[in-house]
């Protein structure tokens, strides 16, 4: 009596669950791209096109499937979905060789699982020094009852970025002795930053061309636009491969 008991219980929990949760279903083509991170030029992994990969936006419950095709022609890809606990899905976690292996070029695999619990998560590449190399993203879960209140909000994606290839440096790291591949040579948010460049450089009229910026130039400061007044949620997840940051918001005041 008691398993049937228990096992009714199962069924209506899953029955709720499913009348209540969402699906958030993906397609996505990771491939080399040429782009300008810090206003030089470099080869990044993108996805669907989009440096950084595109936001997942989705409420605690959701199940989130993601088609994943590998486009890259010489290696395998896998993604790991950072701060999602996978639970009843550890094949879906993306730890190459431990839960799955490499999607092989040409190929596709779908990773299927629920996010049950709210944050601000990101997924990144988890094969070789592929997140060096760009494959990353954000991944915001939402409270079903939000309990902050604010009038808006901006994504803060943190990464760090190295003008060698990611080959190069899966090399230096791996070799034996190890071979420092020394500090980054741009921070990037939002996928964006300026090597070389400085504020009094932007400021020069006769500065360094790359640092006079327009709007759609890949490697533009992000601009959060605010209104006076208003309360705005900032969402910061950092994807850096090897630096540890430390993030300072400046406020100056203009009357």
């Amino acid at each position: 009596m008691s398993v049937i008991v228990w096992w009714l219980v199962t069924v209506v929990m899953v029955a709720v669950h499913s009348a209540s949760a969402g699906v958030v279903e993906l397609n996505w083509e990771v491939e080399y791209k040429l782009r300008w991170p810090d206003c030089k030029e470099g080869i990044v992994i993108a996805i669907n096109g989009e440096f950084p990969g595109p936001t997942i936006d989705a409420t605690a419950g959701d199940t989130v499937i993601v088609h994943v095709t590998n486009k890259l022609s010489t290696e395998g890809v896998v993604i790991h979905w950072h701060g999602i606990r996978q639970n009843g899905t550890p094949w879906a976690d993306g730890a190459a060789g431990v839960t799955q292996c490499p999607i092989n070029p040409g190929e596709t695999f779908t990773y299927n699982f629920i996010v049950d619990k709210a944050g601000t998560h990101f997924y990144h590449g988890h094969y070789g020094m592929q997140r060096s190399a760009g494959l990353y993203g954000m991944m915001i879960v939402r409270s079903p009852k939000e309990t902050l209140q604010y009038d808006g909000e901006f994504n803060l994606l943190l990464s760090d970025w190295w003008h060698q290839g990611s080959h190069a440096q899966e090399l230096y790291l791996s070799s034996r002795p190890m071979r420092w591949i020394g500090e980054p040579q741009s921070l990037l948010i939002n996928g964006r930053g300026q090597f070389n460049c400085s504020l009094a450089a932007y400021f020069n009229k006769g500065g360094v061309k790359e640092c006079k910026f327009k709007d759609n130039d890949e490697c533009a400061p992000t601009i959060l636009r605010v209104e006076p007044l208003k309360v705005y949620r900032l969402r910061i997840a950092s994807t850096t491969a090897l630096a540890s940051l430390n993030l300072a918001v400046e406020v100056s005041y203009s009357y």
